[in-house]
């Protein structure tokens, strides 16, 4: 390799959340299901070098940290439950950047569109 920095991507696309989620009350009585795309980069060459999950990573571990952050509380905003997302995986795994598309279905607008997404990056 050069010395520059290696921009490796994964993706875990379709992650099945279950947040409480919604700008009223009502809406956060019970949870919703949403929909997110997660895109992580970084230098994966070693780990792709060594085939070892202990110089990768573990994606079971990153389902499971999206799916707690989910739960963790209520959110009011797909943006804000986005961020934390985001944030959350962006400091617990060795990844210098993540990109994720969370979508769910509103109640409300059923009917009237397929989903709502949110789209947000961390560096």
């Amino acid at each position: 390799m050069t010395g520059k920095a290696r921009t490796d991507g994964i993706r875990l696309a379709g992650v099945k959340l279950r947040p409480r989620i919604g700008t009223t009350a009502e809406e956060r009585k019970m949870p919703q299901e949403c929909e997110a795309d997660l895109t992580l980069w970084g230098d994966f060459e070693a780990a792709a070098a060594t085939d070892s999950l202990e110089r990768g990573i573990d994606y079971c571990r990153v389902l499971t940290a999206m799916q707690e952050t989910a739960v963790e509380r209520e959110y009011s905003l797909l943006e804000t439950l986005a961020y934390k997302i985001a944030r959350n995986v962006l400091r617990g795994f060795p990844v210098n950047r993540v990109h994720l598309k969370l979508r769910k279905r509103p109640a409300v607008l059923l009917g009237q569109l397929d989903y709502v997404e949110v789209e947000v990056e961390a560096p």
